[in-house]
């Protein structure tokens, strides 16, 4: 792949991922009447229950357990390009989110040195980003990951007032993110826990 080719890899991914943040900002909006800039289908789907139960939407390749029945979003990235699936949660002061961009073309994705650079770049772009850059968040820690034998990297972001923990999988053709974030003050570390060693590729 060209040095060209493998930056616009990267920064196409990159902005994927960034965007499953700014459908939370733009649901965020509407509830206190602004305006949905990104203009996102939805399914109309609300939190209806609190208890945890098994999610596995259909065609999306994975499942995951969740405290409740999540609004779910989509955005197409362009003709005959990937598209981007989001899942959200909200309850008990949490919020758990797992964002899917398909059908990424494989040759770019399994790029040698494609998954080195973007696990590198992709924390720093996070916490820049429109969704997080008030938080004032730091990377508390990095770790690398296994799902299914997929590569991954697990990230924890604080601030003074609120924490991320953060799961990025890479697939052939597929980039997964799983990610809770909370208030200090309200965290359960064993939900967080029970979130993120759920999430299984099927």
């Amino acid at each position: 792949m060209n040095q060209k080719l493998f930056s616009a890899t990267l920064l196409v991914v990159c902005l994927a991922v960034l965007s499953v943040s700014a459908f939370g900002q733009q649901q965020r909006r509407r509830s206190s009447g602004g305006l949905d800039n990104l203009s996102l289908p939805s399914t109309g789907r609300s939190l209806a229950s609190s208890s945890w139960h098994k999610f596995a939407p259909e065609g999306a390749g994975f499942s995951v357990m969740m405290p409740g029945l999540p609004d779910e979003r989509s955005k197409e990235l362009g003709p005959g390009a990937a598209n981007l699936n989001e899942y959200r949660v909200k309850t008990g002061g949490a919020e758990y989110v797992v964002g899917v961009l398909l059908n990424f073309p494989a040759q770019l994705l399994q790029s040698p040195d494609f998954m080195a650079k973007y696990f590198e770049m992709l924390p720093s772009a996070m916490m820049r980003s429109a969704e997080y850059a008030g938080r004032n968040y730091k990377l508390s820690s990095q770790r690398s990951i296994t799902v299914n034998d997929y590569p991954g990297r697990q990230y924890k972001m604080d601030s003074t007032d609120y924490t991320c923990t953060m799961r990025v999988v890479v697939t052939e053709h597929s980039v997964y993110v799983v990610a809770v974030e909370s208030a200090k003050a309200t965290l359960s570390a064993e939900n967080v826990e029970k979130f993120l060693a759920s999430f299984t590729l099927e």
